[in-house]
């Protein structure tokens, strides 16, 4: 979002807006992007991952997102020069009685490369069904979309353990546990469970994780770890998000062993099945061997 605001609206300081930072922005504003030279410069930082937010945090997103921007940003650029090539190979390749030599060859080589595209897409659109058919997430839209979350907050822990935030750590492995433990019920959930199991679990678990995010977000404990002078009894808070996730974690392990119980009960119920009929053949042979020992 920073990075389109910085290429579209650059001019008029929309993207340092965005980010929080009013006086640059209205600097910028005002001069007209740095008569459009601050426009570059901030394209530059963005695209590099040097930009910040008023707060001090890089950008979210911007190691998802960086190959993808650096595609586009390559495409937009590196088509203005194949058009020109483009333009310049048109002009040798046809005059005005039609192809030259030089077009009967470009047009064979042309020819001949649309058919591989054409059979190597569909192969790979054949190879991407068939993992998608194999590899399908069992979670939920909105549980996988707080999961992503909680991966994006991890990052944001990792550079406060980075500069030596003691608390940090700590709340890194849960967050792991949570998200392990997490994926891991809703994956056996898939499997064996009912649909009427998968939908509670799925209510109570996007309430329960969407509030984790929003506790461990920007808006709370990462401004309590930032400024706790700020903040009355921050150790408090510190404690109270503590103890939430080790609940939530707590609890997805005892829904995962609950899951596990019942699986157990199934097969010891289907193994007795087994050993029943084996008894009861060992009993009818001793009774025959008996009645005929008897004769």
């Amino acid at each position: 979002m920073t990075l389109l605001l910085a290429y579209f609206l650059g001019w008029f300081g929309a993207d340092r807006f965005y980010l929080g930072k009013t006086r640059s922005a209205l600097l910028k504003l005002f001069t007209f992007g740095g008569f459009g030279y601050w426009v570059v410069i901030d394209l530059l930082i963005t695209l590099f991952g040097g930009q910040r937010d008023v707060w001090g945090f890089r950008l979210a997103g911007y190691g998802k997102h960086k190959k993808t921007v650096w595609i586009v940003i390559g495409a937009i650029f590196g088509s203005g020069i194949f058009l020109g090539i483009g333009a310049a190979t048109i002009m040798a390749a046809f005059d005005s009685k039609g192809p030259t030599a030089f077009g009967w060859v470009l047009l064979a080589i042309l020819a001949a490369g649309a058919g591989s595209t054409v059979w190597a897409l569909r192969r790979r659109s054949r190879g991407k069904a068939a993992i998608a058919t194999r590899e399908v997430d069992p979670a939920p839209p909105l549980i996988r979309a707080h999961i992503s979350k909680l991966m994006e907050l991890r990052q944001l822990y990792l550079m406060r353990a980075a500069n030596g935030d003691r608390v940090a750590p700590g709340l890194i492995v849960r967050v792991d546990s949570v998200v392990g433990n997490a994926s891991e019920l809703f994956r056996r959930l898939g499997v064996k469970a009912d649909k009427a199991q998968r939908d509670r679990a799925a209510v109570e678990y996007e309430d329960k994780l969407s509030k984790l995010a929003a506790a461990l977000d920007r808006d709370y404990l990462l401004d309590v770890l930032a400024n706790p002078r700020l903040w009355e009894n921050p150790d408090q808070h510190i404690r109270e998000v503590q103890g939430a996730i080790e609940a939530v974690d707590a609890q997805l392990l005892a829904n995962i062993r609950q899951l596990n119980a019942h699986r157990a009960l199934v097969f010891q119920v289907a193994l007795g099945g087994l050993i029943g009929p084996r008894k009861a053949m060992d009993d009818w042979q001793r009774d025959f061997d008996k009645a005929s020992g008897a004769e």
